[in-house]
């Protein structure tokens, strides 16, 4: 799920670095808002699907749609402040995302493992906001916010997302945006809006209206004519999801999932390993580094990272550059770390100069000399 740092000190990373190494660094732009972090990526490039919004304006937007949601959504604000009672909410807005142009299908999505770890029994709540949902009407982002904070960030406060099939979560997740929906009065009888509801029930939802139509439930009832009965779907739901589980539909489709995760990654890794690709090996770094598709691994991550910088490529010479002068993964060493980061920096990466920069202050010159003559060996 895209680039973070691995040193968590530098807080919050584009998702899509890898892809923007060149840029000039910018700071990320952040504030706190109703106890919630708001974040901005910089801009890198436009995107050639839509004309981007500025971070300060992307901030603008998520603090009303979350204004919005806090004077009218009684029912998301009380999930929300079990979320920041039980850990780090935030919100991003990244102008990068989705990387695929022309993707108006990814508005915003949950990652609860962008950042390395959890502290103690604090759990990280993030969401993306793309460069398509920032731009949409207040209400709309505040109902997406609802699904993708709410939705999925309560199924992972409870320790339901490894639990349960996709399909099952992001139904869920739906309906409390069904529930925010009309608590922000967004009219249920326009086209996009039935639209919504018939895609929910038809596709997404459709097997939990098979289990309740099978127990003689009214279905009909529950869902309503443009206006849901949540409460109650809520709380079939809960019951269908136990059914999954005793049943071990869940369990099976976890393990087959969880599989083919397993396999496209092996087969990833021996593509970059064939092709000696720098990119694809750093992805992988990265892969094990965060512990996305695969079992955390700092150490065999760190060697993936390694073997892409030493083919020259900026970005991984940059993350080996951190690498080394936090010791993470690998003893500390801030001579390699300056080499690194002199390196990168060399390559036109310039997002590396603010940590060199850093990272020279605390060099003697000779230290310094060694690193600039291993550099100029990479």
């Amino acid at each position: 799920m895209g680039c973070r740092s691995v040193a968590l000190a530098l807080a919050i990373i584009p998702l899509s670095c890898a892809g923007h190494g060149n840029a000039v660094a910018q700071p990320i732009l952040k504030m706190e808002h109703r106890g919630i972090e708001l974040a901005a990526m910089p801009l890198r490039e436009q995107q050639n699907d839509i004309l981007l919004l500025a971070p300060k304006t992307g901030i603008h937007n998520l603090r009303m749609a979350l204004d919005r949601l806090y004077a009218t959504s009684s029912s998301s604000v009380r999930h929300l402040e079990t979320l920041k009672e039980n850990g780090r909410v935030t919100i991003v807005y990244d102008a990068a995302f989705p990387k695929r142009q022309l993707s108006k299908v990814t508005i915003a999505a949950f990652f609860p493992d962008f950042f390395q770890k959890e502290t103690g029994r604090l759990k990280q709540f993030l969401v993306v906001v793309g460069r398509f949902g920032v731009k949409w009407e207040t209400n709309k982002l505040a109902a997406v916010i609802a699904h993708e904070l709410v939705g999925h960030g309560l199924q992972h406060f409870r320790g339901h997302r490894d639990k349960d099939r996709k399909i099952d979560l992001e139904c869920e997740a739906l309906i409390y945006e069904m529930r925010a929906q009309q608590d922000l009065g967004i009219r249920p009888d326009t086209n996009d809006n039935i639209r919504f509801r018939k895609h929910v029930r038809g596709n997404w939802c459709a097997d939990f209206g098979r289990y309740m139509t099978a127990r003689g439930l009214n279905v009909d009832k529950a869902w309503g004519y443009g206006r849901p009965n949540v409460p109650t779907l809520l709380r079939h739901f809960d019951d269908y999801r136990r059914h999954l589980r005793r049943t071990g539909v869940s369990a099976k489709a976890v393990a087959a999932a969880k599989s083919q995760r397993a396999t496209d990654f092996a087969t990833f890794k021996a593509e970059a390993e064939r092709t000696k690709s720098a990119k694809k090996m750093l992805i992988v770094g990265q892969r094990y580094l965060k512990g996305v598709g695969v079992k955390l691994d700092i150490r065999m991550g760190s060697q993936w990272v390694a073997k892409s910088a030493r083919l020259g490529h900026p970005p991984a010479q940059f993350i080996m550059g951190v690498l080394n002068a936090t010791g993470h993964g690998m003893p500390k060493d801030p001579v390699e770390a300056y080499a690194w980061l002199s390196a990168a920096v060399a390559k036109g990466f310039n997002k590396a100069g603010k940590s060199l920069a850093k990272l020279e202050k605390q060099l003697s010159p000779a230290q310094k000399a060694e690193g600039r003559q291993r550099a100029e060996e990479r």
